[in-house]
């Protein structure tokens, strides 16, 4: 406790006079008279109004002197500290990151930022407002701003931490528009794990570091290979620690402890395993670190091993033998080719070709009117188009096809070199509004692709006997990229979640593994009536197929094996995927002295203490007291006057 105007406190010498009025007494004129007989009631009052008595009891004193006390206690401005940031408006940005889950504190860092939060609420003025964001892979508002502190606290109580790193760019976005044209205060509540380069907040930013170690190991890569010796695992390991550590990790093959390796971690530093010697029928494998430390999560990582099926794919070509055998060296890719006469297939040539294929490559032809010769589940892949279809309009010849952009980052042209691509002649196709162009020659697409209606297509607007790109090294491969997206071997099909998946060089590579909060697109195989993905918590989703579109899956925030079971006429087939933490930037539990806003580097506060004045509360007392002293007096100074109600 303390006061804003301590010099105030000089006014309670104002008690000083109120005791001499009491104290002091009377001084009268003397007289001399004859006697004093009669008059000794004369000298018992004035020996009662000498210069000087005794100070005693008196209610009125002690009332008077009670309210200039408090009088002077409310000038002088008491405060006490309270866990407050600033008045006005508060944006707090409750970080809920997984690195949030150390235990280093108790009972977690994520609980002591929520109690800390919990302070900032009850430390709120009458006319403060605040607001609530926490801070996850998709930040969201816990609660708008407002002054009432209820709703502030019910809103806090629903927060809860994840398991994936935290976009901290859309966080900034989220509370800069929380900002309010008055003084805005914005109090982040975390460990420190930000992302390097963060934009600017207006107002004031205030950092509390919660967490007190960097005490953590982690396992942050783990993969599996086929090889001609068998399967291979990989796995790296790293201490964030200050200690340099011995972790004993255990491997467990299909459920079962395969084998234990101890190894020696230096401070800060990495090691990898490499496991050569696994079973043949190796379908997944778990590494667990047996020690535990500040963060359970990245102590347990899971891989699965490629699961792919084999998936039927049409072909219907004039003649076209660098297509075939590019396709036919795809593997787990069964190809059946129909040869046409002209650029139109007879009614029911593909029904006739045998069961519906995954994929269907129409290369310089179309099938006749029916529509139903093309399957609605299987995705399609255009090659010199003759003319104009249902998903895309061709407007004539195009005679100038130097190619003029690329789009090298592109999944689909991964490894492509197309620098010396010459094309002869291609076809004049107006861009989709489905479709995104992956090579353009003036403007026009020369390759397209995209997804409408649940199916994926592709279109290749130029006859590949009128270009070079057969004889090129590009060509194989960019006919397997756009075989894997148009006709994927997997129920899973990751290719656009490549910000989530999880590489470590061109030999390992887990295709079947995602980090928390990432979402996949499941392929449903032909003919699938139903998809249930088991989580690893035991939950369940369901979804009814239709038509065999696609279907996105979003709910891949628990880490652990998601297991996919569809149904196909009354078979089951099963396929898993593994979700990881796999994050050097959360595993790195490291509380941060200070972090980096735009341009300005925000140390950290221990706690965030304000000041709340209550001098209101002796001032009304004071008041009160007045009033009763008031009462008193007239009950004791004024005489009751006694009324005859005689007759």
């Amino acid at each position: 406790m303390g006061f804003l105007a301590p010099l105030a406190l000089s006014l309670a010498a104002l008690s000083v006079p109120i005791l001499l009025l009491y104290v002091l007494k009377l001084r009268h004129q003397e007289q001399v008279v004859s006697s004093t007989m009669l008059w000794q009631q004369v000298l018992r009052d004035r020996q009662a109004n000498a210069p000087w008595q005794r100070l005693r009891r008196n209610v009125l004193l002690l009332l008077q002197l009670l309210a200039l006390f408090l009088s002077v206690f409310a000038l002088a401005r008491p405060y006490s500290e309270i866990a407050h940031t600033a008045q006005g408006h508060v944006v707090v940005l409750l970080d809920a990151s997984a690195s949030m889950q150390a235990t280093d504190v108790s009972p977690s860092r994520f609980e002591v930022a929520r109690r800390k939060a919990g302070r900032l609420i009850d430390g709120l003025g009458p006319n403060d407002t605040m607001a609530l964001i926490a801070v996850a892979r998709h930040p969201h508002v816990l609660s708008s701003s407002t002054h009432d502190r209820s709703v502030l606290r019910q809103a806090l109580a629903t927060a809860q931490p994840t398991h994936a790193e935290a976009d901290w760019e859309a966080a900034f976005i989220l509370a800069a528009s929380s900002a309010q044209q008055e003084r805005t205060t914005t109090v982040i509540l975390s460990d420190g794990g930000l992302s390097p380069s963060l934009p600017d907040l207006p107002g004031e930013v205030r950092y509390v570091p919660i967490g007190i170690t960097a005490d953590n190991r982690a396992i942050d890569a783990m993969s599996i290979r086929d090889t001609p010796e068998g399967p291979q695992a990989f796995l790296r390991l790293s201490n964030t620690g200050t200690q340099a550590a011995t972790p004993l990790v255990e491997i467990y093959v299909d459920a079962a402890l395969f084998a234990a390796r101890s190894l020696v971690l230096a401070a800060g530093a990495q090691d990898t395993l490499l496991l050569q010697d696994l079973p043949l029928d190796t379908q997944r494998i778990e590494a667990r670190l047996a020690a535990p430390d500040a963060l359970q999560l990245d102590n347990t990582a899971w891989a699965v091993r490629s699961q792919a099926t084999q998936s039927q794919v049409l072909i219907a070509t004039e003649g076209n033998l660098f297509l075939e055998r590019a396709i036919g060296l795809i593997p787990h890719l069964e190809t059946t080719v129909v040869h046409a006469d002209g650029p139109h297939l007879p009614a029911g040539a593909l029904a006739q070709a045998g069961p519906m294929p995954a994929l269907i490559v129409l290369d310089g032809v179309l099938p006749g009117s029916d529509k139903d010769d093309l399957p609605a589940g299987s995705s399609l892949f255009f090659i010199d188009p003759p003319a104009s279809t249902d998903l895309f309009a061709v407007c004539g010849a195009l005679t100038r096809t130097a190619v003029s952009h690329v789009e090298t980052g592109d999944p689909l042209l991964r490894h492509v070199d197309l620098a010396s691509l010459q094309i002869a002649g291609a076809r004049c196709i107006e861009t989709p509004s489905w479709a995104r162009i992956l090579v353009a020659a003036g403007g026009h697409p020369l390759l397209a692709a995209g997804e409408i209606a649940g199916r994926r297509v592709a279109i290749l607007a130029f006859d590949l006997h009128r270009s070079n790109l057969p004889l090129q090294v590009a060509f194989p491969i960019l006919i397997a990229n756009l075989a894997n997206w148009l006709a994927p071997t997997s129920a899973v099909d990751m290719s656009s979640s490549g910000e989530g998946m999880f590489s470590l060089n061109e030999d390992f590579s887990a295709t079947a593994s995602l980090r928390p909060g990432t979402p996949v697109t499941l392929r449903p195989q032909v003919g699938a009536t139903a998809i249930v993905v088991h989580m690893p918590s035991g939950r369940q989703w369901r979804v009814e197929v239709q038509d065999s579109a696609s279907i996105p899956f979003t709910d891949t925030d628990e880490p652990g094996l998601y297991t996919i079971e569809q149904q196909v006429g009354t078979e089951t087939v099963r396929s898993q995927f593994a979700v990881n933490l796999f994050s050097a930037l959360e595993s790195d539990i490291e509380p941060r002295d200070s972090i980096a806003v735009g341009t300005a580097q925000v140390r950290q506060e221990a706690d965030l203490t304000g000041r709340r004045e209550w001098w209101r509360w002796p001032a009304l007392a004071a008041l009160a007291l007045l009033v009763v002293e008031w009462l008193a007096y007239w009950r004791v100074r004024v005489p009751r006057r006694s009324v005859n109600y005689g007759r």
